[in-house]
């Protein structure tokens, strides 16, 4: 189980079991909030919203959304995700740079993080696409490519699109079932799709 703040994800081979002991307890305090429940079969999920009154089921996550860590972006993302389709259906990998970070050999110390979790996410949520987004004016491309990336935008969209081909095609020599779907976020959240 993992605690955010005050909200509490349950996450468990046995989860059902778990879940039905919790159910009482959870719902006898005003402190608790029982706002979705989520399985890989929505028809699943659907039916057991209903039996405990919870008001939201989630079913089939389709995709591991990966970005950077630039708080200017994270909004702009989730309305991204549902644009297509995808809310509340990704997961999510946040690093410095997005692919920048797991692809240039500067951050090569983080790489190795961004496969094991995509392996993972492919073992427990069974996703089908890869979406890897970079953005304009990011501080770790400049740390990969140095200083021009932060004055001359053909540079900057040469280098963020030779990131974003180089991540595409690890992802589909890694995990060649995946779809991936790449692009570059501009400042007002517009995305010019690469690949």
């Amino acid at each position: 189980s993992a605690i955010r703040g005050s909200h509490i994800s349950i996450r468990h081979a046995d989860g059902y079991r778990i879940n039905r002991a919790l159910m009482p307890p959870l719902r006898s305090s005003p402190r608790n909030e029982l706002a979705a429940v989520a399985s890989r079969d929505p028809a699943r999920a659907e039916a057991y919203a209903r039996e405990w009154g919870i008001p939201r089921a989630f079913g089939s996550y389709e995709a591991m959304l990966v970005n950077c860590i630039d708080p200017r972006f994270t909004t702009f993302s989730q309305a991204y995700m549902a644009s297509k389709g995808m809310k509340d259906k990704f997961s999510h990998f946040v690093i410095a740079g997005g692919p920048i970070g797991i692809v240039s050999p500067k951050f090569a110390d983080w790489h190795k993080a961004f496969w094991d979790n995509l392996a993972i996410t492919i073992q427990l949520h069974e996703i089908k696409q890869v979406v890897g987004l970079t953005h304009r004016d990011c501080g770790a491309a400049a740390v990969a490519y140095g200083d021009e990336i932060k004055t001359n935008k053909a540079f900057e969209t040469a280098k963020n699109t030779e990131a974003l081909n180089q991540f595409r095609a690890e992802v589909g020599q890694r995990q060649p079932k995946l779809q991936v779907f790449t692009g570059i976020m501009a400042l007002d959240g517009t995305v010019e799709v690469i690949g």
